[in-house]
């Protein structure tokens, strides 16, 4: 019997080298894997810091130039006011000396509060004396003060903010020269013009910023002499000459971000230098609080150091995977912190910001912009910018197109029937590689400001042609005047022995050119001379229906029609007749303009502070090369017209304290408005 040997098949044992080799080999991927993913993240956090911090910092300095702007743009128009108004008064002084009584009269009317004429020695000869106080004048040298003025180098002198000689609170002072030699200084009260510095000045924003963002650490803005500007939590800080990374900010134009530390934390801080009207006013400074990114980049450590330490179980490569998808979130979360603190502050800006991509198509935009627009943000997103703004579609791709980095640009644009001046700040948004991934503008209204520049240049204008025509009128009219004598004493007195008829024709024509070139004269000095206003207390609404028939028989007669709409329920104080002669010169005008058939509308309203009258018509519209000139003396589109209605409407209106505001559309019509306060 042959006994079969059976072998007993087991697993070849792995050397102990081998299994040491293959568990180094998984703890190296392993490390590797979480070593890569690690600094990935890192990277991805610190880009996305470094891109959320630019951004701050950015819209950071266009809140504060716009604080400044707002602010010089405030404090100019209420310092040429009061200089206009000395001019008036050194107007009256050079027809007549004015005294102290005098000037006590003309500061409670005009709401002054202290008025003084110097002599060209600087001593006071005339002056006004506050109700509250005691005249002092101790403890200032006018001559040394007024020395510019006294010297003859300059008309007009902004001596600034002072805080009165009788403890009253701050006064904004302003001098003019006097024809009579000397000067005369008068001030206002100045509380509310350093309430609203403080209110809207870049220390304001900044404190505002620092304050209401959980995320910011403090905010400086400092030159290279001291701190000008910081939040609450700032007591000093490093100067920039101590300081490279500073001292190489302040000459770049971009931006710069760095890891540092603040009260012994570390924070991410990005620095640029702050330009205002093109010159450079020290460097701004955000710094972010880093928690989300220490506490991220703990969470990343811990799991490598879990990651290596299960490297050699492999069972739990499960755990280790929801340990990792867990931390991922959380960094998402804190990602989406950061974006949510952006948009905060994208939201709550004054200025309106539009995101386009590089088709440009809508891809955000903030709430000022949606008031702005008159849209909503859900119906505007992925919309063509071109088909909402086309002035600003048409830009913002052409500054594309160029691939500059910034561009600034003001321009005309028509939104909800309404002719508005916008400054667009335009910049690029760069994607991977440098390649342009879209652009943003920052949009500021600029309409109020540019309306107001032309009011006060009209103002100027007028009164410098006003002045003209009244130095030019009285040197005529005495030369004038002895021609028509020795005209009319050539006509009376002689008679030729030949042709004596066409003797007399022609002296009698030139005293009849005589009378009408006086008469040109004379409406020259009323235009320099305009009658005073006898105000009265009027019921807007009761005023237009009285004088409706007036009115409405200008536009009846030839075949327009008229209608009214007054409902302001509004009381102002106006010269009754000279009020009357505007709005018949505007009604006249509109109705010279539309052709039979059309329609002219008169209509009251209300503002915030102010009431208006609206003559609007449906006539041929004034071409836009020759709107910036119908209120200049003498010039006219009509044949017949003399040039003068408009001049003088503008000037009674102004005289009022209002101002006549037009929009026109050719081939569509006029409006023009008659803008007072109200009572």
């Amino acid at each position: 019997m042959t006994r079969r040997n059976k072998k007993h098949w087991r697993p070849l044992p792995i050397p102990p080298n081998y299994l040491a080799g293959m568990f180094f080999l998984l703890v190296m991927a392993f490390s590797a894997t979480a070593f890569l993913h690690y600094k990935a993240r890192m990277e991805e956090i610190e880009n996305l810091m470094h891109e959320e911090s630019s951004l701050l910092i950015h819209f950071l300095t266009e809140g504060a130039e716009t604080a400044l702007i707002g602010y010089n743009e405030i404090n100019g128009l209420i310092t040429g006011g009061l200089a206009d108004q000395l001019r008036l008064i050194e107007r009256m002084d050079s027809q007549k000396a004015l005294t102290s009584e005098n000037l006590t009269e003309i500061a409670g009317k005009s709401g002054m509060y202290r008025i003084t004429i110097v002599d060209r020695n600087g001593n006071r000869i005339a002056w006004n004396t506050p109700p509250d106080h005691t005249p002092l004048f101790r403890n200032c040298e006018p001559a040394s003060q007024l020395m510019p003025i006294l010297s003859g180098k300059t008309e007009v002198l902004n001596l600034g903010i002072r805080e009165s000689e009788s403890g009253k609170g701050p006064r904004l002072v302003v001098a003019v020269a006097r024809r009579r030699g000397g000067a005369i200084v008068g001030n206002v009260d100045a509380t509310r013009l350093l309430a609203m510095q403080k209110q809207i000045g870049p220390g304001r924003l900044i404190q505002r910023t620092g304050t209401d963002a959980a995320g910011i650490a403090y905010i400086i803005w400092q030159d290279s002499s001291a701190i000008i500007a910081a939040t609450s939590n700032v007591t000093e800080a490093e100067t920039i000459q101590s300081d490279p990374i500073l001292s190489r900010a302040l000459e770049q134009k971009r931006s710069t971000t760095r890891f540092t530390t603040f009260n012994g934390k570390q924070v991410f801080e990005v620095i640029k230098p702050f330009f205002y009207q093109g010159s450079r006013f020290g460097l701004l400074r955000i710094g972010l609080k880093t928690d989300p990114f220490m506490e991220a980049a703990e969470k990343l450590q811990i799991r490598i150091i879990l990651l290596l330490g299960l490297a050699s179980i492999g069972g739990l490569a499960v755990f280790n995977l929801i340990l990792t998808r867990r931390n991922e979130l959380k960094v998402k979360d804190a990602l989406l912190g950061e974006k949510l603190f952006s948009s905060s502050i994208l939201e709550n800006m004054a200025d309106s910001v539009i995101a386009v991509n590089t088709g440009g198509n809508i891809t955000l935009l903030n709430s000022s912009a949606e008031k702005l627009l008159n849209i909503t943000g859900a119906g505007a997103i992925g919309h063509s910018l071109s088909a909402i703004l086309p002035e600003c579609g048409t830009l913002i791709m052409e500054f594309m197109n160029r691939q500059t980095t910034a561009s600034t640009k003001e321009f005309d644009c028509r939104i909800n029937n309404t002719q508005l001046i916008l400054a667009g700040h335009f910049t690029l948004i760069n994607g991977t590689e440098n390649y342009p991934d879209g652009a943003f503008v920052v949009l500021r209204d600029m309409t109020v400001q540019r309306s107001m520049q032309r009011v006060i240049e009209r103002q100027e204008k007028l009164t410098a042609m006003g002045e003209l025509a009244s130095g030019v009128a009285h040197e005529i009219r005495n030369p004038l005047n002895a021609i028509g004598v020795l005209g009319q004493r050539l006509d009376m007195e002689f008679s030729p022995a030949e042709e004596r008829e066409e003797y007399h024709h022609l002296v009698r024509a030139i005293v009849s050119e005589v009378h009408r070139v006086n008469a040109i004269i004379q409406r020259f000095l009323k235009f320099a001379r305009p009658p005073k206003l006898m105000l009265m207390p009027t019921d807007l609404d009761d005023f237009i229906r009285q004088y409706r028939p007036v009115l409405e028989g200008e536009a009846e007669t030839v075949g327009v029609r008229f209608t009214l709409t007054a409902f302001s329920g509004c009381q102002i104080s106006i010269d009754r007749a000279q009020m009357q002669q505007v709005l018949l010169n505007l009604v006249r005008n509109a109705v010279e303009a539309t052709e039979p058939g059309g329609e002219v509308t008169v209509m009251t309203g209300q503002r915030t502070g102010s009431a208006f009258i609206e003559v609007a018509d449906t006539g041929r519209g004034i071409p836009e090369e020759l709107r910036s000139q119908i209120f200049n003396l003498y010039f006219t589109s009509k044949e017949d017209g003399t040039g003068m209605g408009l001049s003088i409407a503008n000037q009674i209106v102004q005289s009022h304290g209002g101002v006549i505001e037009v929009e026109s559309l050719e081939n569509r019509g006029s409006i023009f408005r008659i803008v007072l306060p109200r009572s």
